[in-house]
Parts: C-alpha cells; sequence; structure tokens
C-alpha cells in the first residue's frame, strides 16, 4: 500500500518469481514430498488462487520451476569451472570441483533435485528430472569431446561420468565418504575416459 492509501500492485513477472522464490525456500527447508499448496500460500503471504494462476498444475509446475533455478545456477558454474584454459582432464577435475562444492553448499538441493522427484512418484517431474540433466551432461560431453570420438560414446561416457559423480556426491552427504575422497576417485574415474589426443 502506498503513503496516500492506494494499493500498489506488483508486476505479474514479479509476483511469479516471489513465488517461485518462496517454494525455493519452503522447498528446500522441509522437502517437497512433505509441502502442499497452503504451506506454499501462507509463506508467500499469497491465496492459493494466485499460486494456480501462475502454476496452473500447482506444485509439480513449481516443483519444475524451482528446479530450473536451481540447475541453472549449477549449470552456471560449471560452466565457468569447464572454461578455464588446461588441459581437458584439468578442466574435467574443475568442473567436478564446482559440482561437489554445489552440493556440499546446498545438500538440501541434492535432496530436492536427486531424491524429491522419485520420492513425490509423479510422472511429470520424474520425466522432467531425465531431461534437467541434459545441460550438466553437455558440459562433461563439452571437455570429452575435445580429443575426437564417436557421437554415441561421447553421450554414454558423459552421461556415466555425471553419474558416477552423483553418486559420489551422495556418499559425501550422508557421511559414507569424505568429500576429498570422493571428489579425487570421481576425478580418476572421469579423466580416464577422455581419450589421448591422437598422436
Amino acid at each position: 500500500m502506498t503513503t496516500d492509501g492506494r494499493v500498489l500492485r506488483r508486476r505479474p513477472d514479479d509476483r511469479r518469481a516471489e513465488i517461485v522464490e518462496t517454494a525455493r525456500r519452503v522447498f528446500l527447508e522441509r522437502g517437497y514430498v512433505e509441502t502442499g499448496v497452503t504451506e506454499l500460500a501462507a509463506a508467500g503471504e499469497v491465496s492459493r488462487s494466485s499460486i494456480y494462476r501462475y502454476f496452473p498444475a500447482g506444485r509439480p509446475d513449481l516443483f519444475l520451476a524451482v528446479a530450473e533455478d536451481l540447475l541453472g545456477e549449477l549449470h552456471d558454474r560449471l560452466r565457468y569451472a569447464a572454461g578455464v584454459p588446461f588441459s581437458p582432464a584439468r578442466r574435467m577435475e574443475q568442473l567436478l570441483a564446482a559440482l561437489f562444492a554445489f552440493f556440499q553448499e546446498s545438500p538440501e538441493a541434492y535432496r530436492f533435485l536427486f531424491r524429491d522427484v522419485w520420492a513425490a512418484r509423479e510422472e511429470a517431474i520424474a520425466e522432467s528430472a531425465m531431461v534437467s540433466r541434459a545441460p550438466l551432461v553437455a558440459e562433461i560431453a563439452g571437455i570429452v569431446a575435445e580429443t575426437g570420438g564417436d557421437a554415441d560414446e561421447l553421450t554414454t561416457t558423459s552421461a556415466g561420468i555425471l553419474g558416477f559423480a552423483l553418486a559420489n556426491v551422495e556418499l559425501t552427504l550422508t557421511g559414507q565418504a569424505e568429500a576429498q575422497v570422493a571428489w579425487e576417485v570421481t576425478c580418476r574415474f572421469a579423466t580416464s575416459q577422455i581419450p589421448a589426443p591422437p598422436g
């Protein structure tokens, strides 16, 4: 409300962004499965109808919006790390360091992106989870591709490296492995998958 009593209306893009930010905070604090639209509306001080206006499917649409934000941040970090002017093996180590660091800083993001998606048992978000890995695989593939190789092998190798890395991230987050050791093992595995440059 303004000082003269008029109601100040937010722009739709701003309102949508506020709802996504609230959903991100609440989902990361409480978990996706444990949080309903009513709780999200209360946390964001908006009506349920406002949420459905911007996100017609409700929680699944909000899951996708929050996942897009988190994965965008992770992708930016990986892209930056992969852009260092080093050898492919050294760049791979930097990329994996960025991946591990992202989830060490926000273990809730790992839970949200890679556990909640399956616990929810919602087909729309499960399909999205598989698609959302594509930019991460592409960053790894960009490094592996520098040494040449078949396109199918490149895709499967890069997806395998990401899967191996995420499995080791989870081991660190659950206290089953020390982060430095898990990162080093992941780097050894990943760099062993990078073919030597043609001689």
